[in-house]
Formats: C-alpha cells, sequence, structure tokens
C-alpha cells in the first residue's frame, strides 16, 4: 500500500512538474505618455505581464522624452510610422529609434529608414535634405551605430525610385549608383487627396516594394475622386491593378500596409482593399492581425468593430484595426469610448485563447501599442 502510495505521490509530482513548465508567460509592450507630458514631453514604456491568459502586473517603466536640448524635432516617438520588435528585445521605432527592452538603453536616437533586420545587424538608410542619402548599420551584439561609408553599398539591391512632385502630373524615376536614370512612369498622377482640416497639406506619395524590382503605387486623378492601383518593374513595365472610384473627400493618408499574415492591403477613405497574389485588388470586410486573429475593417456607427478569432466572434469593441497587435493565442487592441461625435482613449483589452476572456488595461494616456514579447 506504502509503494502504491509512492507511485500516486510521483506520478502528481511529474504532472504537476510538467503543468508548471507549460505555463505560457508574454507581455504586452505599451507606450504611454506622461500624466505632465505637455510640459515634460515625457513617455513612458511599459510591459503588462501575462501567465497563462491571465495578467499579473505591470513591469518596470522605460522613460524617454519625445524632445532634447539642444536637437530639433523628434526625437524619440513611438507614434509615428509602424513598430517593430526584434529578437523578442529590441524596439524599432517608427522613425527610426532603437531601444533595448532589456538594459533599457537607447541605442539610435537617429531618425532613419528601417530597411533590414539581419542576425546582429539592424541597417537604416538616411535621406535628408542637410545630411543627404546614405545607409548606416546598429550592431546590437557591440552597440555601436555607425554610418557606411562604401557608395556602393545597397542592402536592398535595387535602385533608389524617387517621385518628382515639381511637375503636374507627377513624375516617377529611378537612379542607379553608376549614375544613369530611368523615368519610370511618366504620369503617376496628382498625389493623394488634401486633408480638410490643418495647415499640413502635404501628402506623403507612397511606393510599397512588393520584391527588389518592382513596387505599387497609387495614382490619383485631377479632381482626386477616382485611384489607380498599379504595379511598376524597374524594366518599365507597367501593369494596372484596379481602379477605385467615387473616392469620398478624405483626411488621413492613404497607405499601403503589410498585414501580420503577409498580406498588402491598400488602404483609403473608401474602404480597405486587399490586393492577393494575382495581383487583384477587393475590398475586404476582416483584416487579419495576425495568429488567427481579424478586425473588422471598417468601424460600424453603432457598435465599433467585431473582433474574431478563428471564426468565433470575441466582442464588439470601439478600437482601431491598424495598431492591434498578437500573438500566439492573445491580441491586444486600442479600447476606447464613444459618446456621440466624441471619442475618448480607454486604455488596451486584451483577449487570450487560454482563458478565452477580455482583459482591461487602465491606459487613458495610451500613444501606441507596440506589440507582444515571450517572457
Amino acid at each position: 500500500m506504502n509503494f502504491l502510495n509512492y507511485i500516486f505521490s510521483f506520478c502528481f509530482i511529474l504532472c504537476f512538474s510538467a503543468f508548471g513548465f507549460s505555463q505560457k508567460k508574454v507581455a504586452v509592450l505599451l507606450a504611454e505618455y506622461d500624466e505632465n507630458a505637455s510640459s515634460n514631453n515625457l513617455q513612458h514604456l511599459v510591459k503588462y505581464n501575462f501567465t497563462d491568459g491571465v495578467m499579473t502586473g505591470k513591469g518596470n517603466h522605460h522613460l524617454f522624452t519625445n524632445k532634447k536640448a539642444g536637437t530639433t524635432g523628434d526625437y524619440v516617438r513611438f507614434d509615428i510610422g509602424k513598430n517593430v520588435i526584434y529578437k523578442n528585445r529590441y524596439v524599432i521605432t517608427g522613425i527610426g529609434n532603437v531601444i533595448d527592452i532589456k538594459t533599457k538603453k537607447l541605442l539610435v536616437a537617429e531618425r532613419a529608414e528601417l530597411i533590414a533586420c539581419s542576425g546582429d545587424s539592424i541597417i537604416f538608410h538616411t535621406n535628408d535634405i542637410f545630411k543627404g542619402k546614405y545607409y548606416s548599420v546598429l550592431n546590437i551584439k557591440t552597440e555601436k551605430y555607425q554610418k557606411i561609408e562604401n557608395a556602393n553599398y545597397n542592402p536592398v539591391q535595387r535602385p533608389d525610385v524617387e517621385v518628382d512632385e515639381t511637375t503636374k502630373p507627377y513624375t516617377i524615376t529611378a537612379y542607379y549608383i553608376n549614375g544613369k536614370k530611368d523615368v519610370l512612369v511618366k504620369d503617376a498622377g496628382y498625389g493623394q487627396p488634401q486633408p480638410l482640416l490643418g495647415d499640413d497639406v502635404k501628402r506623403k506619395f507612397q511606393l510599397f516594394w512588393i520584391d527588389k524590382s518592382s513596387f505599387l503605387y497609387a495614382n490619383y486623378t485631377k479632381n482626386q475622386q477616382a485611384v489607380s492601383i498599379y504595379k511598376v518593374s524597374i524594366d518599365k513595365t507597367v501593369e494596372k491593378i484596379a481602379d477605385i472610384t467615387e473616392i469620398p473627400a478624405t483626411s488621413p493618408n492613404d497607405v499601403f500596409v503589410l498585414s501580420a499574415n503577409n498580406e498588402i492591403y491598400y488602404s483609403c477613405s473608401k474602404g480597405k482593399f486587399l490586393i492577393d497574389s494575382k495581383r487583384n485588388c477587393k475590398k475586404v470586410m476582416f483584416e487579419a492581425i495576425g495568429n488567427n486573429f481579424s478586425v473588422e475593417s471598417d468601424e460600424n456607427s453603432k457598435y465599433g468593430r467585431l473582433i474574431k478569432f478563428e471564426a468565433t466572434e470575441l466582442g464588439k469593441k470601439w478600437c482601431k484595426a491598424d495598431n492591434a497587435k498578437s500573438i500566439s493565442g492573445y491580441t491586444a487592441l486600442q479600447n476606447d469610448i464613444v459618446i456621440g461625435t466624441e471619442r475618448y482613449a480607454q486604455g488596451v483589452v486584451v483577449w487570450n485563447n487560454i482563458t478565452k476572456k477580455w482583459t482591461s488595461i487602465e491606459a487613458s494616456s495610451l500613444e501606441e501599442i507596440i506589440g507582444w514579447v515571450e517572457e
């Protein structure tokens, strides 16, 4: 009898240990404005920890300033462009900052475009009227950031392609290292519609590279009420993908986006369109945000957006689709409250496939959802 009790106890301990080691620990990383941000320009980078679907508390704050004495323009910003987490440790902001969340160090304060991450290297490109054009690389092992002096260095293996907005219609030209240049598109349209409000009427004319030799762009008519999506190759081959008509007056920028599922979307005031493998363009009802999660593309005036996991409806939230982040079994979305025409940030809501419940994170000063890390 004692021997049977021993065997039972031994098996119980083994099962308990196996269960203990199977705990899934993850954290969602949020950028939040300091409560006195208007005067001190400070931001917090905060981890909210989860174990087996249950939030277990906050990690330590990382503190950064978006303005710095002696510098001009933005210093560290999380609310411009797309933030990337590399190697479960390095936050690369949309303006080119790099932050080591393990050591809490700001490794790069320069403003540049992220080009690629490979091994211990994070590569950037600068195209500045004062600084010029060049590539830079951060070695995350040595924490050394430096300009690449080799003028022939080209990590993307394609020419520089630029839009000339001084002409009407715009033109698109490719510039090669050897000094050669080719006009790829003589009529690239008239740019995106101007915003309804605000002083900044400058619109970003976006080229979205599909591979090393071809890109997409949006060609607007002169009255800016219709747009054609074109695929252009550097051998001057031009292919029309789709026409979108009856474009309503708009304020936000139109944009091409690569989703978490590596799908290409084109978003404009007419809606969100998926460009599939055959280069067709069709309006979508739900946008994939990775790991089998999806969010309703268009916001419904009565309930916001419907969120799904696989085919299961998880609920309806006043949230944004473009900053939702996911990891296997978890998703995080910005949570707002809407009263009439007013909208107020409430923080972030998290759903997980372990407890199959929503968790609310109070972060009324939310700047951006950065993403998830495994603990």
